[in-house]
């Protein structure tokens, strides 16, 4: 892996603490999911280059989650805990209470699995990831909210495109500039719950 790459030396020239920063701005720049006073879940946090970005685009408090800890950012809320642990949506709703969060507007998922020799595994694997996040969040969602997830592209992609798109106005795959050419990362986009 090239680590000396466009990206990651712009990331660190702008103190962004990951490349995947980048991915983040171009998504929001096309199609705008986070706006100024949208309360925003976020999964696969850490290191923290998505959520600088977010607290560029809202004014409100952020809550991030990740198994691994985080430096803490102003006005963000941090959870050290697994999508796949079924205490994380009371933790979340725990704090969507103390901060009288009713709804999240926006939901971002950056988290993904540990890559392998096996593409279909890893597929399969980042397939359930999203299947979980989407069972985990999608009643935290507002109406109108926004869902943004990556995943490895394969053949369950479609599958889960047609599980959740009639949930949602608006859908579509996108592969921000910033992903490595070969791989087979995408995002997929929701927009406006019904």
């Amino acid at each position: 892996m090239d680590r000396k790459d466009k990206y990651y030396i712009k990331a660190k020239r702008e103190k962004y603490r990951s490349r995947a920063a980048f991915k983040l701005i171009e998504i929001e720049e096309k199609y705008n999911i986070i706006n100024k006073n949208d309360y925003v879940l976020e999964f696969g946090a850490s290191p923290g280059g998505w959520t600088q970005i977010i607290k560029e685009y809202t004014d409100m408090p952020v809550v991030s989650v990740d198994l691994s800890k985080m430096v803490p950012i102003d006005n963000v809320i941090f959870i050290q805990g697994n999508i796949n642990d079924v205490s994380l949506h009371g933790k979340i709703n725990e704090i969507m209470a103390s901060n009288n969060i009713k709804l999240f507007n926006a939901i971002v998922s950056d988290a993904m699995v540990k890559t392998s020799d096996n593409g279909e595994r890893d597929h399969y694997q980042s397939y359930q990831l999203c299947e979980n996040v989407m069972e985990l969040s999608i009643d935290l969602l507002s109406k109108n909210g926004n869902m943004l997830l990556k995943q490895f592209q394969g053949d369950m992609t479609d599958e889960f495109l047609n599980k959740w798109k009639s949930k949602f106005g608006f859908y579509k795959i996108t592969k921000p500039h910033a992903s490595r050419p070969h791989s087979k990362e995408i995002y997929i986009l929701f927009k406006n719950k019904r």
